[in-house]
């Protein structure tokens, strides 16, 4: 039940496109029957239900893989849905949660590195993505804010929630270049609170 929840919980606070927006009736009426779930006093009752629902996942599962297929199969036009879809973030978490993202975890990483680096390359820094492995990013962060107190810390935030829109499902990462109100690598990076908006 806890990781339906956890998924159900992903797609409510991380994964909604600007115009999407779940009814709250909705909203409400899953979390009241999701609850409801857990006070269930029979074990096998609730097993049961768990199994239902595991496998009313699986059945989304095996019918966006078989989507994805049949779009894929429809040349370059297929991949620019694919793409399109792969941008959504609604269906980007969809397709996460049954492990189909049409790009590798690393792909997305990369194009969201590719996204902010000319600004702060403009300003006089950069970000380098030094190692992925078992989900967990490695990067350096050069440079440092000379107008914002928290210098490179600020920096790393900022990076922190581009990443974290582009890549929901990566584990953690480490940040290398960063010191608690101190320069980095390049001084005079100019910090813009406006930096990795969408």
């Amino acid at each position: 039940m806890n990781a339906l929840l956890e998924a159900f919980n992903f797609l409510q606070r991380d994964c909604k496109p600007p115009n999407f927006e779940m009814k709250p009736d909705a909203q409400r009426r899953i979390e009241e029957l999701m609850a409801r779930v857990e006070t269930f006093p029979d074990e096998k009752a609730r097993a049961l239900l768990m199994e239902c629902l595991h496998s009313l996942l699986a059945l989304y599962g095996e019918g966006l893989e078989r989507v994805l297929q049949l779009v894929g199969n429809a040349g370059a036009e297929g991949q620019k849905i694919l793409d399109a879809l792969g941008g959504d973030k609604l269906v980007q978490a969809l397709l996460l949660i049954h492990g189909l993202h049409p790009k590798s975890l690393k792909e997305r990483l990369e194009g969201a590195l590719e996204k902010m680096r000319p600004y702060l390359q403009s300003h006089g820094g950069n970000v380098e993505l030094i190692s992925l492995e078992n989900e967990v990013a490695r990067l350096r962060l050069q440079g440092t804010c000379k107008t914002c107190p928290s210098s490179s810390v600020t920096l790393e935030l900022a990076v922190r929630q581009g990443i974290e829109a582009a890549c929901p499902d990566l584990a953690g990462f480490e940040v290398e270049g960063v010191t608690p109100g101190g320069p980095a690598a390049a001084p005079g990076l100019v910090c813009d609170e406006n930096l990795l908006v969408a």
